[in-house]
């Protein structure tokens, strides 16, 4: 797949999860250590509107990380490696994010969640069925660290 390409996605609403998960103590120092990035808790769940391929990112495992999550409590029964492949972006040509793809997702190429300093569904004035563009960045492989 070419790194140049615009990727799309229908906005919709998640679990909460992210905004909760990343409360827990460390957690989000954990995620701007991994990302390079500054995160704000939660995430923007989107649609792909095709399938993304998963090689152009890193990926990690949460026990890697140090972490664990009670799927079960999400609603979500999943008994599979917990791990996420993630990369930097640029959403709407303007707003650095990063793009996460959980192992746990209904459908992992096309269930993504992005990250960022911003809160994109704000500072985008985006709802539900909007369709919000990203570039993928440079691919710069990270080693993770125990949250």
């Amino acid at each position: 797949m070419d790194r140049s390409k615009v990727y799309q996605g229908c906005v919709r609403t998640g679990r909460g999860g992210g905004a909760l998960e990343m409360s827990v103590p460390g957690t989000l120092q954990g995620f701007q250590s991994l990302t390079g990035l500054s995160v704000i808790p939660g995430t923007l769940n989107i649609a792909l509107t095709e399938p993304f391929d998963l090689a152009l990112l890193n990926y990690v495992t949460l026990s890697e990380l140090g972490l664990t999550i009670d799927l079960a409590k999400y609603g979500i029964e999943y008994d599979g490696e917990t791990g996420m492949y993630y990369g930097q972006v640029t959403v709407a040509g303007t707003y650095r994010a990063c793009v996460i793809f959980f192992t746990w997702a209904g459908n992992i190429h096309t269930d993504a969640e992005l990250i960022s300093p911003y809160h994109l569904r704000n500072t985008l004035n985006l709802r539900d069925g909007d369709i919000i563009e990203f570039r993928l960045i440079e691919h710069h492989p990270r080693k993770p660290e125990t949250f």
